[in-house]
């Protein structure tokens, strides 16, 4: 197999189409008449690339003309046939004229290199050449008689091998082509003589080697070895033997033993040694070389090798000894050392190997230390050449010099006479940043002037370190030159290479000194451009180079200002250096502009230091620039805070903008100035009516007022103040107060009291805290007490921390100490705040449900990258979100040990504030890891309970649970129309797709939807009349399948008319299906049209499950509901057609379009309502995290099994936070029930929460007074929107009490806290629920949701304003009537009605318990003492009740035991337990049960005799039927609700007053009520028969009165 070194390089395309154009151009020669093979032969084995250029025919011809070259007559040992021949060639649409030189030859070694060689040393250059050895049958004349190709020449061994050469080159003169004829007959001839001799020469010289040393000899047995070692070494292919020649000794002369010439030595003219240009047997030198005792001579011939390479010969001489051991002669042997000779150890090279030992003995190292192994490596680099020659002494100079450059560099000349005088061998070593051929030129021109010589070679090279050598070698005249003086020659050198960089090199020297100077020196002193050299001295170069030092990945720009003389007052010079890339004009003037300067000229200077990459260089930009005002700049004050602004600005680290002015105008450093501009950015979420740039421009103006204002910013938050801080605040105030004073413009007053009171409102700032690097930190965030902040738009919270970063905005609201809500990323720039306000006012409602109350946050990312590079686009926003949330926690205290840690450096004007929790909203849904990953770095005490949701808490999406939460709303809308969602079809249209959580979750929820049409922001979904259990089953695909759209629904399944439809088509046609089940009579619709039907549709459920606003009021506008992206969809609530609206996404509708759905007849909560149920979820879930810190730090909780325990408790956590669902809707649905007279105390409610400041109507869009009343005369009420807000509001001021209270700490209310949590965590670690963190919230919010939830909205402002109680008192009494009553388990088995019973029924029946117990927990509040503990009570009344109970068939009378055990028999009959049915049944009758247990344990007397008397008197004077009448006596407003609830609680007081005197007077029973009838006589008769006139009458508010009064004149009249 032949290795085709030719086309290692050619692709497979390249060689075939090689194969093809030769094939074309054999099959031309063929078609002639000619050998086509031949083409194949010569030209098989050229290039591919060198072939290209040339056609088929070309080819063709250049082939024949060949063959017919090769045809001539030619007999073997001819000398060669060259021939020069003419052609052309077409390349580019252009012809080429070339000339072709063709060889025919015998084959022998070195014919194509040497030839080639030869047509370099005359300075041309192939373009093509074919080499093929062929085998060739001639016959006896030389004429050709066949040419076989080389492969089956090498089979046909018996044939001719001739050598064929064809090249191309360019066009030759006539001249020039006869001098390389006769070059290349001689190199032929040198070839032939070399190759025929080659086996008598080594044969020869292994004769020398074995003859060394046998005959004596005067030389030493040591060099005599080496000297026989080294010849076998030349024999070992280290040596081209080129040819010998002996010399003899007679007397003085030494003359050429005949036939001893071998080689090219053959040749009488040859001579191997010169002086100048004479040739010369012997030379003084060599006379000389033959009286020492060496037996060897290595040099350089004088004569260049024409064989193989074109170089100078190596000359070797061997003397020659007689048998008596005297000098007999010599034998010279020329040729080329191999590659291998070259580079071979110079340890392993004979008399190489000498030298080395000799020079590393004498200079003592160790060759196994670094300075022996560096000295080494010079010997081993050394040019081999020269290392032959050079004696040891020299070498040993020239190592130990060559070596002490590695430690300082410099130009050296180490100069080495040729022996025989033929010429000089000079190592130059110069700085490689100074060399290039021109310099190797001018050095090489220098030394052959220097020596009276000419320039012979020079070989460059490039050792380790920052010196190139070249080696020169330098030709001598006939008369020799004397050696010259090294330094001077290195001066000489040293001139010859000094540039405008050395200048610098030299200043840098002064400047620095050492290796400093020679590090900077190496890399400048060629860095800097033309340009730059002219404009700028050295001197100030080096300035420069200190900047550019300072220079890198991380700062990769710089400044620096100055002046000249020339420049006025009002000017600098600003230099400004930019590494990797060039600062454009336009981008540098608007930044210098906004910093307050105009530019007046500028030049840009390219900078490129030594080694350094593309990305690393430099752009110097010089520009002259004036103060725009023109007023003088102190340059010595504002230099420096002026060249940091410049580069905060150029890094990123600072925005552009008009702030940037106070730089300059208020001589402000650059980070006060964006102090100023985090202010003036707070002031534009809040709403301010100026734009950025007049308030920049106002603080500009008035630069004291704002000096001051940073002044007192310093006084108010400087943790390294030292003083008495309010007085210096104080004094600082007083000062603006009075330069206020001086300002014309009422505008610029407003603006700088605005920034005034945003200091003064702050209560904490990160502005002087510094992160882990030492530097600040990267954002500047206030935390502001937002009672404080002027003109801050309703509602107010109350804190509010914002956060200003170049790259980032944000804000978080909070409403509480303890508060909890998500964070957005929002595309609103302008007004991020105003968006978050939207949304907080919702999560304040949702918050009601749970422990924090409501907070919100959001930021905007300000440097995304287009959002087509999806990438890299969330990876900025991502990172946006982290800065956000650091800073957050940078302001938050922590809990370490159990005990508050501050932040660093923060000086704080609030108390303790460590709860900072937040969650997911828009855009962040998948973040809850990174901010709890951020939480854990920090060390904050919440660990991962910080941000819900994440990898290692509850998945709201595979949970389920916000659709679930709010898919309980839905069923309480249907079942109060008797609709079960469960089982019925449920005709739905929707928003949203089933890849999302709430919409698509929702849609899983019941298998009888029938899911008629829904939209997304990508596409339309139709299907008129599904099937409900096939579309639930492809909708469970489309849920399961993740990332899905409506687009990857089953087409097929689709019922017909159906379909999924682009919302980019321009319309959309619309089967008779598709308008009747939208009840929207067009053909065709646009999407947009569509998806407004969609909206309107006659649906049973309209669901919201996707971003966005859809539903505003007919009284507001688009921009009301502020949502541009729907702003064309958006229908008024007045439109809805669907009878219930399931709100699980925020912000479906506005809620003045929820209040006017809900006044057309759509059944609808608020979102708030619908979809707290991921809020509640968030909430426990890190409640429960608190709560597991305990066992995780004291070991006995890994958290591994902390998560386990999470993941088990997944259910009931569920179940828990869905019952928050249920009970929230329930009791929605009960103050609607209420009618106008629940209307009435919702207006008492709402002017108590206004007393309290803690609602604003006009920000809940709930009506005044007027509006009500109004309303009430129409017999309309709130609506369930409405109340919905006012059921939250309740909560959250009943939570707030209740927290201010002792109530938390009342042992009986643990049973809230461990009802808040999951069974399993209760059981395991009852200690950590127990010393939960939050217990006092955690009970403050169950109860505040439990005691609103059943006993309605007004239910706390009815108590307050009937009894005057306060919240601590209501709440126990809630929990004492609770549990005496057992009105859980009633609640409990009413819940076990649903479906069995009408909506209606059971909403009656909830109604019933509530009315108990509003009756009893103002009976409790009156008639107990409820500041103790309240078990030991509870306990006593629910025994006594239960006694009551017990005791109701014995003393009740007939007809109302007959109508208790009705109902009993109806409610166990729908399958409530007996037990809860009995009591339900005896509610009514229970109602006066604590009646009769306090008289009881008053008398003493057992409760069933007390019991029988309370009954006896109660049927004596028809007080049963007197309290059914009051509580259908009809009420015009809250206070005659009142006045009747007090009558009515005077007659059962009056009763029970009665009972304890005939129980105390007569004894128990109905015969004691007759006897106490009959003892007090008449005027009990009137009293009686006066009441039973007023029952019989028509009771009303008046005469409930006067029968209360009249009963207890009778007690009275005792």
């Amino acid at each position: 197999m032949t290795l085709e070194t030719a086309t290692a390089l050619s692709s497979s395309e390249q060689k075939t189409a090689r194969t093809g154009l030769i094939e074309a151009a054999a099959d031309i020669v063929t078609e002639q008449g000619g050998p086509g093979g031949f083409v194949r032969d010569l030209f098989g084995r050229v290039t591919p690339e060198d072939l290209a250029s040339y056609d088929a025919g070309t080819l063709a011809d250049l082939a024949a003309r060949a063959r017919a070259f090769l045809a001539e007559p030619r007999r073997p040992g001819e000398p060669a046939r060259l021939r020069l021949s003419e052609g052309a060639l077409v390349r580019g649409g252009r012809a080429r004229e070339m000339t072709i030189l063709e060889i025919v030859n015998d084959n022998r070694p070195f014919l194509l290199d040497s030839t080639l060689a030869e047509l370099t040393e005359q300075g041309l250059s192939p373009h093509l050449v074919a080499h093929p050895i062929l085998g060739i049958e001639r016959d006896g004349g030389g004429g050709l008689i066949r040419v076989v190709g080389e492969t089956t020449a090498d089979a046909q061994g018996s044939l001719a091998r001739e050598s064929f050469i064809h090249i191309h080159l360019d066009r030759l003169a006539a001249e020039a082509g006869e001098r390389l004829l006769d070059a290349l007959a001689a190199v032929y001839r040198d070839v032939a003589l070399a190759t025929d001799d080659h086996d008598a020469m080594l044969a020869r010289v292994a004769e020398l080697a074995t003859d060394l040393g046998r005959a004596p000899t005067p030389m030493p047995e040591s060099e005599t070895e080496e000297a026989r070692a080294f010849l076998e070494w030349l024999t070992e292919g280290q040596f081209l033997l080129l040819g010998m020649q002996q010399h003899g000794i007679d007397g003085e002369g030494h003359p050429l033993v005949e036939g001893s010439s071998l080689g090219v030595l053959r040749d009488p003219g040859a001579t191997p040694l010169r002086r100048g240009r004479t040739p010369v047997d012997y030379t003084p030198e060599i006379l000389a070389f033959l009286e020492e005792p060496q037996p060897l001579i290595i040099t350089k011939a004088s004569v260049k090798s024409r064989v193989h390479r074109s170089a100078f010969l190596d000359y070797v001489g061997v003397k020659l000894f007689s048998g008596l051991g005297k000098l007999s002669g010599e034998v010279r042997i020329v040729g080329l050392f191999t590659a291998s000779a070259y580079t071979s150890p110079a340890r392993e090279v004979p008399v190489l190997r000498r030298k080395v030992e000799a020079v590393v003995q004498r200079a003592g190292l160790d060759p196994t230390s670094h300075a022996g192994r560096s000295l080494l490596a010079v010997l081993e680099s050394y040019p081999r050449d020269d290392l032959f020659q050079i004696d040891i002494e020299r070498l040993y100079r020239f190592t130990l010099a060559i070596a002490a450059l590695a430690d300082r560099p410099r130009v050296r000349v180490l100069s080495r006479p040729d022996r025989f005088g033929r010429f000089v061998s000079l190592l130059v070593y110069v700085p490689k940043d100074r060399y290039d051929s021109a310099v190797r030129g001018r050095i090489g021109t220098y030394l052959a002037e220097a020596y009276g010589g000419r320039l012979s070679a020079a070989h460059p090279d490039y050792p380790e370190g920052s010196l190139a050598r070249i080696h020169y070698i330098i030709g001598l005249s006939d008369t020799g030159s004397p050696e010259q003086d090294p330094a001077a020659l290195e001066a000489g050198i040293t001139a010859l290479v000094r540039t405008w960089g050395d200048a610098l090199r030299e200043a840098l020297a002064e400047a620095h000194g050492g290796d400093q100077a020679r590090m900077l020196a190496a890399r400048y002193g060629d860095a800097f451009s033309a340009a730059y050299r002219d404009n700028f001295q050295p001197e100030v170069a080096v300035a420069d180079v200190a900047i550019l030092e300072r220079l890198g990945d991380s700062q990769p720009r710089a400044v620096q200002l100055g002046r000249r003389q020339s420049d006025s007052a009002a000017q600098v010079r600003l230099k400004v250096f930019s590494r990797g890339a060039a600062i454009a004009l336009s981008d540098r003037v608007p930044g210098l502009e906004n910093l307050g300067f105009r530019v007046i000229n500028e030049r840009t200077y390219r900078v490129v230091p030594t080694g350094v990459e593309d990305g690393a260089r430099i752009w110097l930009h010089d520009m002259l620039i004036e103060r725009a005002t023109g007023v003088a700049i102190d340059l010595d004050a504002l230099e420096r805070p002026l060249e940091t602004a410049m580069l905060a600005i150029a890094d990123g680290t600072a925005e552009s903008d008009g702030y940037n002015r106070l730089v300059l105008e208020a001589a402000l450093p650059w980070r006060e100035a964006a102090l100023l501009r985090a202010l003036g950015r707070y002031l534009r979420q809040l709403r301010i009516r100026y734009g950025q740039d007049y308030l920049a421009g106002t603080l500009s103006r008035h630069a004291g007022i704002t000096r001051d204002i940073v002044a007192l910013f310093r006084a108010r938050f400087d943790p390294a103040l030292v003083g008495d801080r309010a007085a210096r605040e104080a004094e600082i105030r007083a000062g603006i107060e009075t330069a206020l004073a001086e300002v014309t413009s009422l505008d610029d007053d407003r603006i700088l009291r605005r920034f005034v009171n945003l200091v003064e409102a702050a209560v904490r700032t990160n502005f002087f805290q510094r992160g882990a690097d030492g530097h600040p930190r990267e954002t500047i965030s206030f935390k502001f007490a937002c009672a404080r902040v002027t003109a801050m738009p309703l509602p107010r919270p109350l804190f509010e921390i914002f956060v200003y970063a170049p790259r980032v905005e944000g804000v978080h609201l909070r409403f509480g100490y303890v508060a909890r809500g998500g964070l957005r990323w929002s595309d609103r720039p302008e007004d991020f705040r105003t968006e978050i306000l939207g949304l907080v006012k919702a999560q304040q409602v949702k918050n009601a449900v749970i422990v924090p109350v409501g907070a919100k946050g959001g930021f905007f990312p300000k440097r995304l990258p287009p959002a087509s590079d999806r990438a890299a686009w969330m990876q900025e926003g991502t990172e946006s979100y982290r800065i956000f949330i650091r800073t957050l926690l940078e302001l938050t205290d922590n809990i370490v040990d159990n005990a508050i840690v501050p932040p660093p450096d923060t000086v704080r004007h609030d108390p303790d504030d460590a709860y900072l929790v937040v969650a997911a909203d828009k855009g962040t849904a998948t973040f809850s890891d990174i901010a709890n990953a951020l939480s854990l770095e920090k060390g904050h005490w919440l660990g991962d309970a910080f941000a819900s949701g994440g990898s290692q808490g509850y998945d709201h999406k595979g949970m389920g649970i916000t659709a679930r939460g709010a898919w309980e709303a839905v069923r309480r809308h249907f079942r109060e129309i008797d609709v079960d969602v469960q089982t019925d079809p449920i005709a739905t249209v929707g928003v949203g797709d089933m890849s999302g959580d709430v919409f698509g979750n929702g849609m899983l929820l019941s298998k009888s939807i029938r899911l008629i049409a829904a939209f997304d922001h990508r596409d339309i979904f139709l299907d008129p009349a599904p099937d409900a259990a096939t579309s639930f089953v492809e909708r469970r695909r489309l849920f399961d399948l993740g990332r899905s759209s409506w687009a990857d629904y089953d087409k097929s399944l689709i019922s017909e008319g159906g379909g999924v439809f682009s919302r980019s088509l321009k319309t959309v046609p619309l089967s008779a299906a598709v308008r009747a089940a939208l009840g929207f009579d067009r053909a065709e619709a646009t999407p947009t049209e569509l998806m407004q039907a969609i909206l309107r549709a006659p649906a049973d459920l309209l669901w919201f499950g996707g971003i966005g606003t859809y539903v505003r009021a007919t009284t507001e506008t688009d921009e009301d509901a502020g949502d541009r992206a729907n702003d064309a969809v958006r229908i008024t609530g007045a439109e809805l057609r669907a009878k219930v609206v399931g709100e699980g996404a925020n912000l479906g509708l506005t809620q003045r379009g929820r209040i006017e759905a809900a006044r057309a007849g759509v059944r609808l909560n608020t979102d708030a309502i619908d979809n707290s149920a991921g809020v509640n979820t968030s909430d426990v879930e890190v409640n429960i995290k608190i709560a597991l810190m305990t066992p995780e730090r004291d070991g006995r909780l890994s958290y591994e099994a902390r998560n386990a325990l999470l993941a088990d408790m997944t259910d009931e956590v569920g179940r828990l936070v869905l019952r928050n669902n249920e009970l929230q809707t329930l009791a929605l649905s009960l103050a609607q029930r209420g009618g106008l007279g629940e209307t009435g105390f919702a207006v008492r409610t709402m002017q108590a929460l206004e007393a309290e400041g803690r609602l604003d109507r006009t920000v809940e869009f709930l009506p005044d007074d007027a509006t009500l009343a109004e309303r009430m005369r129409r017999n309309e009420g709130l609506t369930r929107p409405e109340y919905a807000v006012l059921l939250a509001y309740a909560k959250l001021s009943l939570h707030d009490a209740i927290l201010d209270s002792t109530v938390p700490n009342d042992p009986y209310f643990d049973r809230e806290l461990q009802r808040y949590f999951p069974k399993a965590l209760r059981e395991r670690f009852p200690d950590a629920v127990k010393a939960h963190r939050l217990r006092r919230e955690i009970i403050a919010t169950a109860l505040a949701n439990i005691i609103v939830n059943r006993g309605g909205p007004s239910l706390v402002t009815r108590l307050v304003d009937g009894t005057g109680a306060d919240v601590a008192i209501i709440a126990k009494a809630y929990a004492m009537t609770r549990d005496a009553f057992g009105l859980m388990e009633l609640n409990l088995a009413i819940d076990g009605l649903a479906g069995r019973v009408s909506g209606r029924e059971q909403l009656d029946l909830y109604a019933e318990v509530q009315d108990l117990l509003l009756n009893r927990i103002v009976w409790f509040i009156r008639n107990l003492d409820l500041s103790g503990g309240l078990a030991p009570m509870v306990a006593r009344y629910r025994d006594g009740i239960a006694a009551v109970e017990a005791a109701l068939p014995e003393v009740l009378g007939d007809e109302a035991r007959a109508a208790i055990d009705a109902r009993e028999a109806e409610l166990t009959g729908h399958g409530m337990a007996p037990a809860q049915a009995r009591r339900l049944a005896s509610l009514t009758a229970l109602g006066s049960a604590p009646d009769v247990v306090r008289v009881a344990e008053a008398s003493g007397r057992p409760v069933a005799e007390v019991a029988a008397t309370h009954f006896a008197l109660e049927h004596a004077f028809r007080l049963d039927d007197l309290a059914a009448a009051a509580r259908t006596v009809p009420v015009a407003d809250t206070f005659d609700r009142v006045a009747l609830e007090r009558a009515v609680a005077g007659i059962a007081a009056a009763h029970r007053k009665l009972t304890a005197e005939v129980v105390a007077d007569l004894g128990a029973g109905p015969d004691a009520v007759e006897a106490w009838v009959k003892a007090r006589g008449a005027p009990l008769a009137r009293i009686r028969d006066a009441v039973d006139a007023i029952g019989a009458s028509g009771l009303t508010v008046s005469k409930a009165t006067v029968a209360a009064s009249l009963l207890g004149d009778l007690v009275r009249a005792d």
